[in-house]
């Protein structure tokens, strides 16, 4: 699979393409036109719910120190191209601190260990390529990134390889840790680039934590990177759609 195939294209405009016109006037007739203040109280949130939709364990409650991390992460793609550079600082602010004696910052650099994704239960449910590969996989992503950004599309076009570019950064798995974050970051990034940096506010991440278990589902379309399944792409692809209907990103901290 890669982000620029656009075999599916037709069975998701067929599904989504004719009500993302509505969907996306609404969006941006409410967040479109913000204060500075009212931006950062919007990232304020996304940035609890992007670390929501990431979180595993219901005991760990996400910090201010989080917070204000990923809201440092939404202002660098708020303000700057999408570039591997700038994605890379970006993720620097949502990597974890490490408590310890040196006190030092997660790396953001791509793993160099093999990772799994595994179950409730333990048992490995997904194999992302092994390390070796990574750097070469992302660097023939954010080529053809660069190559859609320079395209002309359509608006559903521009949902269609957004969700590809999401789908394709989550099977690499190219980090140890935050491959959910960085992938719904880089997914509205992309968006931004072709329809203007408000949609670095769309609350995609609100709807992806609130349907995790559909989330979970729809991106396990193979048991390895070798063998994934590329017809089963479409329930992944008509969920960011689905996050337009969102309008209010409220919290909801105890």
């Amino acid at each position: 699979m890669e982000i620029t195939d656009k075999s599916f294209f037709m069975k998701f405009n067929d599904a989504a393409g004719r009500k993302l016109r509505p969907m996306t006037a609404g969006f941006e007739e409410k967040f479109g036109h913000l204060s500075n203040e009212e931006d950062e109280d919007v990232f304020r949130q996304l940035a609890w719910w992007l670390w929501e939709a990431e979180r595993k364990s219901p005991s760990k409650e996400t910090g201010e120190d989080e917070i204000v991390r990923g809201i440092l992460a939404y202002q660098t793609a708020f303000q700057k191209d999408l570039t591997e550079q700038n994605f890379h600082e970006a993720v620097y602010y949502l990597s974890e601190i490490l408590k310890g004696p040196n006190k030092k910052t997660m790396t953001v650099a791509y793993r160099r260990v093999p990772v799994a994704i595994f179950n409730e239960r333990g048992r490995r449910i997904y194999k992302p390529p092994e390390s070796e590969y990574v750097e070469a996989l992302m660097t023939s992503l954010f080529n053809q990134i660069r190559s859609l950004i320079r395209e002309e599309m359509s608006l559903s076009e521009i949902f269609y390889h957004a969700s590809l570019i999401h789908l394709k950064m989550y099977l690499i798995h190219p980090f140890v840790k935050n491959n959910i974050k960085a992938a719904i970051l880089l997914e509205k990034w992309f968006l931004s680039e072709k329809l203007g940096k408000t949609y670095i506010k769309l609350p995609s991440e609100k709807y992806y934590a609130q349907n995790k278990d559909r989330y979970n589902t729809n991106t396990l379309i193979g048991t390895m990177y070798s063998n994934v399944d590329d017809k089963r792409i479409l329930p992944f692809l008509l969920m960011l759609p689905e996050s337009l209907k969102i309008d209010d990103v409220g919290i909801e901290i105890e």
